[in-house]
């Protein structure tokens, strides 16, 4: 209901800025813009026919309007309104990923800071474990003078094991934290404390400090790209960070989590109750509200998955939440998408019910067509030309269809066309076209 009173609040101010604009059609009082009918035509229209072109693309645009018309009087928007609930919510995500990096900001100071990291490549021998006490054991040996390069050997989960530990040469600036700060305290033949960094616990040996070669370009020509990689990277940084806490905030039921692991079909009425998440310490998911997620589940797909996407749509719905709390579905963006979004479907709707449905080519019909159209195809197989027939006969029955019930639209509808905004409209692209050549 909510969204509902959302669009045709939206409808309402939509039509009122597209009357303020040129209108060189009204359909039923709706206006279609020159605007709208300039961005939907063709770059490049072959000479003379700029007027056959046109045309037809406003009959095709007219004829669009008559759908979406008549599938809003047969009540088809309760028909779209989960698939453009799911748009909503995926537009809504995206501007909050979106909002999210806006706000990063990066100062002069880290830029110069990230320019001399770039001037400077280093070589390391790195040592990777699970756990922090094989890390603090192994430390403890190299303060001992255990050799770095057994220890690699020995224990080492890393791939660089095989070549030693040696990761080659590279820039400091790629050297990620908390790895950054251990390593730029080295001098060559130095090792870190072990460090917590990706899930797993290092040791890093500086071998080797130089300049790049070649040496960058000055720090002012270097500067603007310089700064665009760093606001992808710390956009990136500010992302994960957010869908860190955000998980942070769920607290998992295996018990709920393990009712997924059966058929939907047999899942009781008591299991529905089962909570399967508990967000921000007092919000409870039950397994109920999921069920939608898990009848898209194959029969046979494994058990990890089905955990790991009831997870992922509870996430999402969490991120969807943060967003409507940020009033990012007020964006005029979102607003104006979402309206796109409503209308085609609503088209290919009407489209499927009225004309796609109403197909059905009989094995009869196609036979009588390919003893009428013998010359058309030489071989003596019916069989290898049946599919290609089918398919024919598809098209012209859809064609036949869609003609039919655009005419019985039309025949009762209020089609006004400006005909002079549409002169000056071809005599526009007409002068374009001669001024481009």
């Amino acid at each position: 209901m909510r969204i509902v009173k959302f669009l045709i609040i939206f409808i309402l101010l939509l039509n009122c800025r597209r009357a303020a604009t040129p209108a060189v059609a009204l359909v039923n009082g709706l206006p279609i813009t020159a605007a709208e009918l300039t961005k939907a035509l063709p770059q490049s229209i072959e000479p003379g026919r700029e007027t056959t072109v046109v045309q037809e693309y406003l009959n095709g645009m007219i004829n669009k309007e008559l759908f979406i018309q008549e599938a809003i009087r047969l009540g088809l928007d309760s028909a779209i309104a989960y698939p453009l609930e799911m748009e909503k919510k995926l537009l809504l995500t995206y501007e909050l990923f979106a909002d999210i990096a806006q706000k990063t900001r990066i100062t002069p100071q880290e830029l110069q800071n990230a320019y001399n990291l770039l001037g400077t490549e280093i070589r390391c021998r790195l040592i990777t474990v699970r756990d922090e006490t094989t890390a603090q054991r192994l430390y403890q040996e190299l303060l001992r003078g255990a050799d770095f390069e057994s220890l690699v050997v020995r224990f080492s989960i890393h791939p660089s094991k095989t070549n030693l530990g040696d990761v080659g040469y590279f820039q400091e600036f790629y050297l990620e934290e908390p790895l950054r700060s251990a390593v730029l305290a080295l001098k060559p033949g130095d090792f870190t404390r072990p460090v917590f960094f990706d899930s797993n616990y290092q040791l890093v040996l500086l071998i080797d400090r130089k300049p790049v070669d070649p040496p960058l370009p000055p720090f002012n020509e270097a500067k603007q790209q310089l700064e665009d990689q760093l606001k992808i990277s710390r956009q990136r940084q500010v992302a994960n960070e957010y869908v860190k806490n955000l998980r942070a905030r769920l607290v998992y039921n295996p018990a709920g989590l393990g009712v997924f692991h059966k058929p939907v079909d047999s899942i009781s009425a008591e299991e529905k109750e089962i909570w399967v998440a508990m967000r921000d310490s007092s919000k409870y998911v039950k397994v109920g509200s999921l069920l939608h997620i898990a009848r898209g589940f194959p029969v046979g797909l494994d058990t990890a998955i089905r955990t790991y996407a009831i997870k992922r749509a509870i996430e999402e719905d969490l991120m969807y939440e943060d967003a409507l709390s940020r009033q990012l579905d007020r964006l005029p963006k979102v607003a104006e998408q979402l309206n796109r979004t409503r209308r085609k479907l609503l088209y290919e709707t009407l489209y499927n019910r009225v004309i796609t449905s109403q197909i059905n080519i009989e094995e009869d019909e196609v036979k009588d067509f390919y003893q009428s159209h013998r010359d058309r195809y030489p071989t003596d197989d019916f069989n290898a030309v049946a599919p290609i027939i089918r398919n024919s006969l598809v098209i012209e029955h859809r064609n036949a269809h869609y003609q039919q019930f655009t005419r019985e639209l039309r025949s009762r509808a209020r089609i006004n066309i400006n005909q002079r905004l549409l002169n000056r409209l071809l005599q526009e692209i007409i002068t374009k076209k001669k001024e481009s050549k």
